[in-house]
């Protein structure tokens, strides 16, 4: 990892921090900007690591999609500030950031489908495995939920399926780690967003949306799957 790349992991940490602390302690616009801030700071770090890394035409796609997925992020960040800041229409904010978030996840599907292919890896395995571990995990993390009393109300079928691209990427990234022996950041990632996501719903379906230990938590598990991700642009 050269010397840029450790600087841009460092300036986007300090700004997500910086977000963590004001969203936590005043929220409102502040958050928002903020957090804006300290998503496009890693857009624009991937966006700087490809113009200087020198790679092949196939690796450098790669990491445009992982960029991609870094943007959509960005936006689905600012969406779902926008619901906290507009309560009156959580619905489409929510919905939007969700939609956001689940593009994000087809980029980063895409992107390590084609690093796997490179690799000369097998999809069909990979998928296969994904589909069916997805469709019980989701099960299971829906079960669960209603254990916790969490209410999704108008939000269920969305959830469920967000659920569904959540646990099929994290055990995607899992078995191509595994058949690949490589690349085990990308599940660590995918991991942290799906632990994020858990204390998110906690926080928006269970009643807990001004928890500041909760609000720290998920930002904390989020922007660090961010940082990871960032860092596999740099190692892919």
């Amino acid at each position: 990892m050269e010397t840029y790349q450790i600087i841009l992991l460092v300036v986007c940490a300090l700004l997500a921090m910086l977000f963590i602390v004001i969203r936590a302690k005043f929220g409102g616009l502040g958050g928002v900007l903020t957090k804006t801030l300290a998503s496009f700071a890693f857009v624009t770090s991937a966006i700087v690591i490809i113009g200087f890394r020198y790679v092949d035409s196939s690796t450098r796609t790669v990491m445009s999609f992982v960029t991609i997925g870094l943007l959509l992020g960005m936006i689905g960040d600012i969406l779902l500030d926008l619901k906290v800041v507009y309560p009156g229409n959580d619905k489409y904010y929510l919905n939007a950031g969700m939609l956001s978030f689940g593009l994000g996840h087809l980029a980063y599907f895409s992107a390590f489908s084609m690093h796997a292919i490179n690799m000369n890896c097998d999809l069909l395995m990979p998928i296969l495995v994904s589909l069916g571990c997805g469709a019980v995990l989701t099960v299971t993390i829906m079960f669960v939920s209603k254990k916790m009393k969490l209410e999704f109300g108008n939000f269920l079928w969305q959830t469920i399926a967000y659920s569904f691209v959540l646990t099929f990427m994290t055990v995607f990234t899992l078995v191509l780690a595994i058949a690949n022996g490589g690349l085990w950041l990308t599940f660590v990632g995918m991991l942290l967003f799906i632990l994020s996501d858990i204390v998110l719903s906690m926080q928006y379906f269970g009643g807990k949306l001004d928890s500041k230990p909760l609000i720290v938590v998920n930002h904390a598990l989020y922007y660090a799957a961010q940082i990871v991700l960032l860092a596999v642009i740099m190692v892919i």
